[in-house]
Parts: structure tokens; C-alpha cells; sequence
């Protein structure tokens, strides 16, 4: 993986990139509305395997509307039980220190990243925490990629979440940074041909905007999608079932 990137785009596109915010798993309501006990639930957790369905729950709301139709409820506990495993008795938890654990994991059980996709991802930390540098150099979609049947376009999409550190007090892990818990930031290719031909290379930089850089007390998580359209009847209709998305980078 090349150690120096460019820091501008070399494609000509900039569609999706941007950010969006996200708010906890809780009835909304004013500030000054919320009872004491709204706010302890919502900042910690009983035990560990709670607080694991909670962190890939923000993983999984973290990915935006269009990805998230190609993931499912039951690889959502798949996550949870992957994260809550590889936790150990630590005072502080962060999905940080368990990274070798998570880079890999399929967020669509049906169909393997690795396994069905050969092109080189060069992610590099940004110069803060909620920045990162992607880059996706020149590839053919038909070699590189394993191009399901009656398939005629893809994009490639990019999804970085961060998720804040907990700490262990007493029997319950309390959460560390929820300014920062669920912020996202979002690269989308425009909409590309599956020919034989090379595609131009791509580098974005994917920042969580509303958040600014993050403490150290929270992690990121890079989600990387490859999804499929059948062109028909002048529109372009998703192939959901046939998506590759997995967590490529944890920093």
C-alpha cells in the first residue's frame, strides 16, 4: 500500500461525498426534556454483549439508506457477537484495540469481499481522527471483479463511522465521547460501465464535517461497498442481493 497519496481527486466527480449526522437509538426530544434516567441509558450499558449490539447497530445506521438494503438484521447480531467475543476484561473498550478482528467482516452474508473483489484499496489515516485518505487506482471491472449475471453498471461507495471508546465502572460500560458516537462521512463513484476496459483511478478524502477531528477516545470504522445495477426500461435498477460490503479499515 502506497504511504504517499494525492490529496486532491483525480476523478472528475464528486457526487456523494459529503457527510451526514446521526442521532442515538432514542426517542428525540428537547435537551431540557430529557430525564436523567434517558440520559444514563443512553450513555451506558449493563454488560458486555448490550454495548456490542449497540456498536454494531451505529455501524450498521452508519452505512446510509442505499447500503444498509443490502445488509440484513441477522448479520447485525453476527457483528454484535464478533464484537462482544473478541472484547477482553479490559477498563476500556474500543473497537480500536480489536481491529484485526473486524477488517474483513462481511456486512452481506451472501457474498465474500475478498473473495469477489481483486482491487487494490490504498487506505491511509488522515491527519486527524474522522479523516480519512481513500484510494481506488486504475482496475477493469471485468478481470477485477466478479460481475454477477444481467449486471451492467456498479459504483463503489465509502462509509466512515466513528464509534466512541467505553469505560468499565463497576458493572456497566459507559460511554466516553458521545459527541462524537455515530458521525458519519460518505464517498460514492458515479455511476460506472462493467467493460474491459481500465476505469480512471479515484482518491477522496472522507471527513465527519459536523463533528470536526475527533478525541482519542472514539474510533472510526471504513466500510467499503461494491454495488450492482441492471440498466432496463431506461432506469437503473440495484441488484441488493449481489452488493460486497465489508469493514476494510478500523482506526
Amino acid at each position: 500500500m502506497p504511504t504517499n497519496l494525492e490529496l486532491r481527486s483525480t476523478y472528475l466527480y464528486s457526487e456523494g461525498l459529503g457527510s451526514v449526522s446521526s442521532t442515538p437509538n432514542v426517542t428525540s426530544k428537547p435537551t431540557s426534556e430529557v430525564s436523567p434516567q434517558v440520559e444514563v441509558d443512553r450513555l451506558s450499558f449493563k454488560n458486555k454483549f448490550a454495548l456490542a449490539t449497540h456498536l454494531s447497530q451505529t455501524i450498521h445506521q452508519g452505512l446510509g439508506a442505499e447500503l444498509a438494503t443490502m445488509t440484513s438484521a441477522y448479520n447485525t447480531k453476527k457483528l454484535a457477537s464478533k464484537i462482544n467475543g473478541a472484547f477482553d476484561e479490559s477498563s476500556k473498550l474500543s473497537l480500536a484495540h480489536i481491529s484485526e478482528d473486524l477488517v474483513g467482516f462481511d456486512l452481506n452474508d451472501e457474498k465474500s469481499f475478498d473473495e469477489h473483489v481483486n482491487i487494490k484499496l490504498c487506505i491511509k489515516a488522515g491527519s486527524h481522527k474522522g479523516h480519512a485518505i481513500f484510494h481506488i487506482p486504475s482496475f477493469v471491472p471485468n478481470n477485477d471483479i466478479e460481475v454477477p449475471e444481467g449486471a451492467t453498471n456498479f459504483k463503489i461507495a465509502a462509509r466512515l463511522v466513528s464509534v466512541s471508546d467505553y469505560m468499565r465502572k463497576s458493572d456497566a460500560f459507559e460511554m466516553i465521547s458521545p459527541n462524537a458516537d455515530g458521525k458519519r462521512g460518505s464517498f460514492q463513484s458515479p455511476m460506472l460501465p462493467i467493460l474491459k476496459t481500465s476505469t480512471q483511478p479515484m482518491t477522496s478524502q472522507l471527513r465527519l464535517m459536523e463533528s470536526g477531528p475527533l478525541s482519542q477516545n472514539a474510533a472510526t470504522v471504513l466500510v467499503i461497498g461494491v454495488k450492482f445495477y441492471q440498466y432496463e426500461e431506461k432506469r437503473f435498477v440495484p441488484m441488493e442481493n449481489e452488493a460486497m460490503i465489508s469493514i476494510r479499515k478500523v482506526f
